[in-house]
């Protein structure tokens, strides 16, 4: 007796069709533009904010500068620096102080969550000149002059110059020899309009609020045998 084994079913693909795919594509499409937007228009950025403290309650506190306030929320994690450069606590900012205050801003949520708070003199700081803070977005290869995007004002722009009288400051206004420019650079520039040149500022003080001091490495110990 043959025994003959039962036939090969090949099993096809189901086809997709033309409707699927530009389903597909369509859902590539829109993922791919929502990243693009959160590269171009991240929700959440790092900030610098400066002002005069109105009001104070536990879980925040309000600024005023140039007649616009600003809500600083704040927690156990945010860190306060007097203006002695030593830690502080939160009991001590009081109504009138001005600070210096750095952490992220949410434009989804309308907040900025305090990171640190540091206590500065704005009349010792502004010179009655005037302040911006705001992110570099170029600088010349040619010329000591760069262009300031304002926080406040992303409408505006700011064509400043630095000179040899420039000085720079850390965000705990301790001076800095130099620091390196660089687009995308947070500051806040004290300025004076240029009286040679048109529309333009000089730079007479820079504080940068991405400066991070250099850690020196520890020395390895010697063993003595």
């Amino acid at each position: 007796m043959i025994i003959t084994p039962p036939p090969t079913i090949i099993l096809s693909p189901t086809p997709t069709t033309t409707s699927e795919i530009q389903k597909i594509r369509q859902v590539v499409q829109e993922k791919v533009q929502e990243k693009l937007k959160e590269i171009i228009n991240p929700t959440s950025v790092s900030k610098g904010l400066i002002g005069k403290v109105i009001q104070i309650d536990s879980s925040q506190i309000t600024i005023e500068y140039q007649n616009n306030a600003g809500i600083l929320k704040i927690d156990n994690s945010t860190v306060y620096i007097d203006q002695n450069r030593n830690k502080t606590s939160a009991g001590n900012v009081k109504i009138g102080q001005d600070i210096l205050a750095m952490g992220i801003s949410d434009s989804s949520t309308n907040t900025f969550q305090t990171k640190r708070v540091v206590f500065i003199d704005l009349n010792s700081l502004t010179l009655n000149r005037t302040v911006v803070v705001g992110k570099i977005v170029d600088i010349s290869k040619t010329s000591p002059i760069f262009t300031l995007i304002p926080s406040k004002n992303k409408n505006n722009l700011y064509q400043i110059k630095t000179d040899k009288n420039t000085v720079y400051l850390d965000p705990g206004q301790r001076k800095l020899a130099s620091t390196d420019l660089k687009s995308g650079q947070r500051i806040i520039a004290i300025l004076s309009p240029d009286p040679k040149i048109s529309k333009t500022y000089i730079a007479l003080k820079i504080m940068d609020l991405d400066y991070t001091p250099a850690v020196s490495p520890t020395p390895t110990p010697k063993i003595t045998p």
